[in-house]
């Protein structure tokens, strides 16, 4: 980062979430109890509201930066 913008950066905690992007990455993760807790551990977290795909159960989760992604779990067919 240039020298002259970092003064003008500003770090809440909890981060601001960032849900503005023109993409949202996801991650097909074992199970989401446990990516939830690897999140948790790293200054992230999994949000616990979750939506039924086809094949799949998906849930937002966001890094310590505040970016939004998904993880998915495959569900049962």
């Amino acid at each position: 980062m240039p020298p002259e913008v970092a003064p003008r950066v500003v770090i809440s905690v909890p981060p601001e979430l960032r849900d503005d992007a023109a993409i949202k990455f996801f991650c097909t993760v074992p199970s989401l109890a446990v990516a939830g807790e690897a999140a948790f551990a790293m200054g992230g977290e999994v949000m616990s509201e979750q939506w039924q795909g086809a094949g799949f159960v998906v849930r937002n989760a966001y890094d310590p930066e505040g970016n939004i992604f998904q993880v998915r779990e495959t569900s049962a067919k």
